[in-house]
């Protein structure tokens, strides 16, 4: 069995992050997602838990120097989530960000688990047992 990717959400409005994680925990149910409220400490959180993703408003530096991330803001207001990717070495802006943009980053970091030794060459990844169930 390869080891789950983990992700770590912590976005405000609260009901955001639920809706995320809900979502996350749905469309690839072997992912370890653990949701945060915003009062509570997310770099301490990323430190103890080192998840290979994490979706923030502000995403702690020492998560962006070792795990892929996205960072979401509201800059254009209350009907429009933009985010700053990164993933494997790829960094972008994305305006209106999605949840298949938010899947497409944890699939990327569940592929360099799986390069990195997490899991065994063959396993089927997160995203190609969600499709196939």
């Amino acid at each position: 069995m390869p080891a789950a990717v983990r992700v770590l959400v912590s976005i405000d409005p609260f009901m955001y992050g639920e809706v995320l994680a809900f979502s996350l925990r749905k469309r690839r149910p072997r992912a370890e997602v653990t949701l945060l409220a915003s009062s509570e400490d997310l770099a301490a959180e990323a430190q103890r838990a080192r998840p290979h993703l994490v979706v923030a408003d502000r995403v702690p530096a020492a998560a962006k120097a070792r795990s892929f991330w996205v960072e979401v803001s509201a800059s254009r207001g209350p009907t429009s989530l933009d985010a700053e990717i990164s993933a494997d070495g790829y960094s972008g802006s994305v305006a209106d960000v999605r949840i298949e943009h938010v899947l497409a980053a944890l699939d990327r970091a569940e592929e360099e688990l799986l390069l990195a030794g997490g899991g065994l060459a063959g396993e089927e990844t997160v995203g190609e047992a969600a499709a196939s169930g």
